[in-house]
């Protein structure tokens, strides 16, 4: 890294989000994709005139205004939170919790990725398979009580429990992949931003279309489970920010129409998707943004931090002005505008709430 660049401040002062204080046609670089996004884009595209519309085929559409800023967005997974499923869940209740309870807990203390994960992972699965072989036994090879007795008594993820995953679901895409779902472009580069444009596409299709599907019925068990194990980390006590990241993108329940727009507004040039482990820092009095999953850096004199919390003087937690296209988050007073030489930071807030299930 250039010797020019310093590293992005811990603690610089934000701003409350100002629509109209982001230049159009000037790029922008964005951090984060998580709930808040939303709230930042629609003042940003729509807010300034542009519009969507359904094409011939019935996928929608970004017919630009002419006066967006060129909105560059990445983070540390690079995709947004899954969509929420579509459908409620009609399956049998899953048999959860089975592994992580207050007994198999103990009395601590833990470290979640150390000492828990095996367990949470485990469970996580556990509802998953029930889900897949009693909803859908003609994609298994295994009755539930014969893969029940040979799962509980294997480790977690070890070799012996991959081959009775893979004897009991023959098909590769049946199976759970939790790091997968977890960081889906984690090892994958790309020569150019438009290789990552062309895979987020795909990327969002499926998703779309998966969590709309009650053959994928096995998804909402895991999720289920998840929302299980958090209430008995919650009452154990036990608080962990990359579990608390994990289970927000795979039960954040993103709205559909909001990842249709996402897409079509990158398919409009107006969002550009820089990928994961975005890396953020100063160079040359600008913000610079660069990620290993396509090479290059973007720069810019306007950076927004949607997962930064927004602070009034007082301290006092508000959200942006404009960020709630939904009418689902409370609004507050907004926050005044003070001036620091870090103050081309602006800040956003979520918009849905966590676990739509």
């Amino acid at each position: 890294m250039s010797q020019s660049a310093t590293p992005e401040p811990d603690h610089p002062e934000p701003l409350a989000l100002d629509p109209d204080g982001v230049p159009a046609g000037e790029p922008v670089i964005v951090k984060g994709m998580g709930p808040a996004l939303a709230g930042l884009l629609v003042p940003l595209t729509s807010g300034r005139g542009g519009r969507f519309a359904r094409g011939y085929d019935g996928e929608l559409v970004y017919l630009p205004g002419g006066r967006e800023p060129l909105l560059h967005v990445g983070s540390s997974r690079g995709v947004p939170h899954h969509r929420g499923f579509a459908h409620p869940f009609g399956g049998a209740e899953p048999p959860v919790p089975r592994f992580v309870t207050r007994d198999t807990l103990g009395t601590g203390p833990w470290n979640l990725r150390r000492d828990l994960w095996p367990l949470v992972a485990k469970e996580l699965a556990f509802a998953y398979y029930h889900e897949l072989i009693t909803a859908h036994p003609e994609r298994t090879r295994s009755t539930w009580e014969e893969f029940e007795e040979a799962f509980a008594a294997e480790e977690w993820n070890s070799p012996a429990m991959r081959r009775l995953v893979r004897a009991a679901v023959p098909r590769h895409p049946d199976r759970l992949d939790l790091d997968r779902l977890d960081r889906p472009l984690h090892g994958i580069r790309f020569g150019d931003r438009a290789g990552v444009r062309r895979w987020m596409r795909g990327y969002l299709a499926a998703d779309l279309e998966r969590r709309s599907d009650p053959a994928h019925s096995a998804d909402h068990a895991m999720v289920l489970a998840l929302l299980s194990v958090r209430a008995v980390l919650a009452e154990a006590g036990v608080s962990d920010p990359w579990f608390r990241e994990f289970s927000d993108h795979l039960a954040g329940g993103s709205p559909a129409s909001y990842l249709e727009e996402l897409r079509a507004l990158a398919e409009a040039g107006v969002v550009v998707f820089l990928g994961a482990d975005l890396v953020i820092d100063r160079y040359e009095g600008r913000w610079r943004a660069q990620s290993p999953t396509a090479p290059g850096a973007v720069t810019s004199a306007v950076l927004v931090d949607t997962g930064r919390p927004v602070w009034s003087p007082d301290r006092t937690a508000v959200t942006a002005s404009g960020a709630d296209p939904w009418a689902r988050a409370p609004r507050r007073r907004p926050a005044t505008r003070t001036e620091t030489r870090y103050s081309r930071i602006l800040t956003t807030a979520p918009v849905w709430g966590r676990h739509p299930i």
